[in-house]
């Protein structure tokens, strides 16, 4: 009987499912000149050699003190969703469906946490429904250690627009139209075309889906690769008026579930 009882507990060992890692993603969406107040230093090819430590803390809130950054440089119409099931199949990911706490009060960071299983691949959503300050013009992240080595850091890319022969790099600019045109085709997108373009070597990526409509703004797609232990991913996004295109007076499009 005790060899049973044993055998049976070390089979529901075995079989009990895994409890996943807990990750969080924080994202803030600021204009371009509150963005720029923050480029402490040269800016190299715009691929991650400049380090904004600055703007992460003082986009950041402590006890006793609140964040630096005051909130009429965010911009509040814009906020962050999880991927829905068909956009996460056509980024090879899972949907995550978790609570996401909108940046209100003295928080200053959109922020999600979720339990995931290292190895699977998640998709982040900043889809405006908006006319106002319609470009993406930079963009800072924070992931994972570079190289194994020093410690993370919140740093400076320029969208890379995609052309015939990509390397992977860690933000990267597609047509918006071309992103939803596979959205409802399973795993093609990431399999044919982001998987070669899209570098994830810190854990994460962003991919500017620029909107062929100059009216209406572009999307932010954050994609997270989930790493072996708990991490923190961070994304500052700059936002500009694209000339000429600043219609207020319409309304956006619907954001799918």
């Amino acid at each position: 009987m005790h060899r049973l009882l044993l055998g049976l507990v070390l089979l529901g060992g075995l079989v009990a499912p895994a409890a996943g890692e807990e990750y969080r993603l924080q994202v803030a969406n600021l204009y371009r000149d509150a963005f720029m107040h923050y480029l402490d230093g040269p800016l190299g090819t715009g691929s991650g050699e400049l380090v904004m430590d600055r703007l992460g803390r003082d986009l950041d809130e402590a006890p006793g003190r609140p964040a630096k950054v005051p909130s009429g440089a965010l911009l509040g119409d814009r906020p962050l969703r999880y991927g829905w099931e068909a956009l996460a199949g056509s980024f090879g990911a899972v949907k995550v469906i978790a609570e996401i706490k909108p940046a209100e009060g003295s928080r200053r960071w959109d922020e999600v946490v979720w339990t995931g299983n290292p190895g699977d691949r998640s998709v982040w959503v900043v889809g405006p429904t908006t006319t106002r300050t319609q470009e993406v013009i930079h963009v800072a992240l924070q992931g994972l250690p570079l190289n194994g080595g020093a410690a993370p850091a919140l740093r400076y890319y320029v969208p890379y627009r995609v052309t015939g022969s990509p390397s992977p790099q860690t933000v990267v600019t597609y047509p918006l139209d071309f992103l939803r045109f596979y959205e409802d085709r399973g795993p093609v997108l990431w399999d044919r075309y982001l998987s070669r373009s899209v570098g994830l070597g810190q854990g994460i990526a962003v991919v500017v889906g620029e909107n062929s409509n100059p009216t209406f703004a572009d999307w932010v797609y954050i994609v997270i690769q989930h790493p072996p232990r708990p991490a923190t991913f961070r994304v500052a996004v700059g936002w500009e008026r694209r000339r000429g295109a600043d219609h207020s007076n319409l309304d956006g499009t619907t954001i799918r579930e």
